[in-house]
């Protein structure tokens, strides 16, 4: 009897351990998630060809970490995040206001923040965004304000809307 005891323990113990490991690889997948997607889309590679050919050399983009590293990489414009920006000072207030421009719905907060880090142009990628603090989609609604943004590239939902001054 003593034996059948300590083996049925025994099962239940490991069964609850089983059970908190596996809570625990689903909590770790479901964090790592964004960071195993794909960072840059077919259609933000494919959009740096209209960048080159239709903006100039070290115009700023609102950008995210990752959309900043790729158009600054590949054509030498400048994102309000990415490369080397980690180094400048006011770092983590930049961080958050990109933060937030991406995703406040209110377009006069956006453009003030936009114009404020002097960007001309704005990605609206077809992907989670990381700007410092947490991975989310843009709030694409505040891009319609044709007072403060204009579409000038869309391809898959990934958008690119000019700045007007």
């Amino acid at each position: 009897m003593v034996f059948l005891v300590s083996i049925a323990l025994s099962l239940s113990v490991s069964a609850g351990v089983a059970v908190l490991v596996k809570q625990d690889v689903d909590k770790a997948t479901w964090q790592a998630r964004p960071w195993m997607s794909p960072i840059i889309t077919e259609e933000e590679s494919k959009a740096t060809r209209w960048i080159e050919e239709n903006t100039l050399e070290r115009d700023i983009f609102v950008t995210d970490i990752f959309g900043g590293e790729h158009i600054m990489g590949n054509t030498l414009r400048e994102g309000t995040e990415g490369g080397d920006w980690a180094i400048v000072p006011g770092v983590v207030e930049k961080m958050g206001e990109i933060n937030e421009f991406y995703s406040t719905k209110d377009a006069d907060r956006a453009y003030v923040l936009a114009t404020k880090h002097g960007a001309k142009y704005v990605l609206i990628p077809n992907r989670q965004i990381f700007a410092g603090f947490k991975w989310f989609y843009p709030e694409k609604g505040k891009m319609e304000n044709a007072q403060y943004f204009k579409r000038v590239y869309s391809d898959n939902d990934f958008e690119i809307y000019q700045v007007i001054r």
